[in-house]
């Protein structure tokens, strides 16, 4: 079997058609517009109900609740699948899926978003 036969047909077919991928970070690819990206979270109509907990597969999300009404609603981007399920559970519309998706960072810290607020 003789490998420069077979690879030279197939380069052959590529060689007017555009690239497939982009020089990236320099050119970046417009997102779809049902992409879903990282959770964007409001708490103002947040009423600390946990429904977004409940149908998290992933664990991202904990809500918890004080003797004093406090809710800390929190969200780690680093459990997260992207799948959004919260937003659609969360009767308020009080998350969103985002389009950020560039996440990379070096710190834990980063990954996680904690909101503390009355109810």
């Amino acid at each position: 079997m003789s490998i420069p036969g077979k690879l030279v047909p197939e380069a052959l077919k590529t060689l007017g058609k555009d690239n497939a991928t982009v020089s990236y970070p320099k050119d970046k690819r417009t997102m779809p517009e049902r992409f879903r990206g990282a959770v964007e979270f409001e708490p103002e109509p947040c009423t600390g109900c946990g429904m977004c907990e409940r149908h998290c597969a992933a664990d991202a999300i904990i809500v918890e609740s004080d003797a004093d009404g406090n809710v800390t609603w929190s969200y780690d981007v680093a459990k997260c699948m992207f799948c959004g399920q919260c937003e659609e559970s969360c009767p308020t519309d009080a998350i969103v899926m985002g389009k950020e998706f560039e996440l990379a960072a070096s710190d834990k810290p980063s990954f996680e978003e904690h909101y503390t607020f009355e109810r």
